[in-house]
């Protein structure tokens, strides 16, 4: 990006979050001004229905086709393959293109590829290459929307409000995993999974209007005169010149290691070595989205009590501990009639963790992206943290193949734990309050 093209582009016109008016002049929360309440009603609207072709796709492969481990592993790998192969250049494409359309068109994307499975399923005509086919292209859906919408948010909130707008959206996900599995159960139940997706169609109609609907101007950013190649360097450039930015980049990216990694064996955790059904189990996973939510929302008010370093440094390491007494629970150690209760415990302390910093790292992102090219350094930085989420997979179940699903557990809290490496070796550690660009 010139110097030109940086210094010509017009300031976006912002009303003041807390203090913005309607035209009554009657004052309005921070949420509703600018549109962010339609992107955020949307996003939660949309959350429940990805959960519902979440669960469905693989229930289809198993139940009705019959896949086995190894089939099972392609379909979740070629879902996250697009941060691998398009990441770096998503960011040049959010860059030189409006935002809002792209996240309207990944939306239209998303919903065309996902109403191909009860169409075909209807005809007959389904497939595992198809099933395959929808994963991969859902996926570039999601890349292409994430890093516009995270480089369109700070049109839309003041910077002030970019961690708890970042808190509300990613709450929003994580709720869904507490309401969507009784009612992606039921829905399976009674119209069957291929069916059941057309809720995520119309789910990802909602989005694409809630945005549609948005009102505020959209920046102009002129095209840059560098090819393509030039701004996916440049985009690594501004990221490795503050090391700010590579300290949130590199500890994001141990949290989908370690994540992936343990959730590579949980389910198998769980099942075989605790003896939970499918209910208890789902039961976990409502405890873990309620860490989540907690972790996401409180982010911005813990950073304020005991600092903005402190917070990146504490989290992991509260997410660390839960994964250890998710691994306590299955061995010998554990007090007699407390499995259970330290399952749960470990579940909500390990997504508090983990959400409490990739929270706050998400506004803080914001805040240090230069805006004229906010889309390649949050390209480049997506490309980085959800690039390895395949590599933790292979990571914990390799371990968990070999030596079970406890080391497995024990090496994913070791790799949550390290994050907290990134925030002593940059200066993230000490800052106490929110940085600016």
């Amino acid at each position: 990006m010139s110097t030109e093209a940086a210094t010509s582009e017009p300031q976006p016109t912002m009303e003041p979050g807390p203090t913005a008016s309607d035209t009554t002049g009657t004052a309005r929360p921070w949420w509703r001004s600018n549109g962010y309440g339609r992107l955020l009603g949307g996003q939660a609207v949309s959350a429940v229905g990805s959960q519902i072709t979440f669960i469905a796709l693989p229930l289809i492969a198993v139940v009705s086709m019959g896949a086995g481990p190894g089939a099972m592993g392609l379909l979740g790998a070629v879902d996250n393959l697009p941060y691998l192969l398009i990441g770096l250049w998503v960011g040049v494409f959010v860059d030189r293109h409006a935002r809002r359309r792209l996240m309207i068109a990944s939306d239209a994307l998303r919903a065309a590829a996902v109403l191909s499975v009860p169409v075909a399923a209807l005809a007959g005509w389904l497939t595992f290459a198809q099933l395959c086919i929808v994963a991969f292209v859902v996926g570039i859906g999601n890349i292409v929307f994430d890093v516009a919408c995270q480089a369109q948010l700070p049109e839309l909130v003041d910077d002030a409000h970019l961690v708890p707008a970042n808190g509300a959206l990613q709450t929003s996900a994580s709720m869904s995993m507490v309401a969507a599995p009784g009612l992606v159960g039921l829905l399976i139940k009674v119209v069957g999974a291929p069916v059941s997706m057309l809720i995520d169609v119309a789910t990802y109609l909602v989005s694409a209007g809630s945005i549609a609907s948005i009102r505020t101007p959209e920046q102009h950013r002129p095209a840059p005169e560098a090819s393509t190649w030039e701004q996916v360097r440049e985009g690594w450039r501004l990221v490795l010149a503050d090391r700010r930015l590579v300290g949130l980049g590199g500890g994001t990216a141990m949290i989908s290691l370690a994540m992936n990694a343990s959730m590579a064996v949980m389910i198998f955790f769980l099942a075989n070595r605790l003896g939970m059904d499918a209910g208890m189990i789902g039961l976990v996973f409502v405890g873990f989205g309620v860490g989540a939510a907690i972790g996401a929302m409180g982010a911005g008010a813990l950073a304020g009590r005991i600092g903005t370093g402190t917070t990146l440094l504490t989290g992991p390491l509260v997410g660390a501990a839960g994964l250890v007494l998710f691994a306590l629970s299955g061995t010998p150690a554990a007090p007699a009639g407390w499995a259970v209760p330290l399952v749960f415990a470990g579940a909500i302390l390990m997504a508090i963790g983990m959400m409490a910093f990739s929270s706050l790292s998400a506004g803080m992102r914001q805040l240090l992206a230069p805006e004229a090219a906010r889309g390649k350094v949050l390209g480049t930085l997506r490309f980085v943290e959800l690039g390895v989420m395949p590599l933790g997979s292979v990571i914990g179940g390799a371990i968990g193949q070999t030596a079970g699903a406890i080391p497995a557990v024990l090496v994913s809290a070791l790799l949550l734990a390290s994050t907290s490496v990134w925030v002593v070796a940059t200066p993230l550690l000490g800052l106490r309050e929110l940085p600016t660009g």
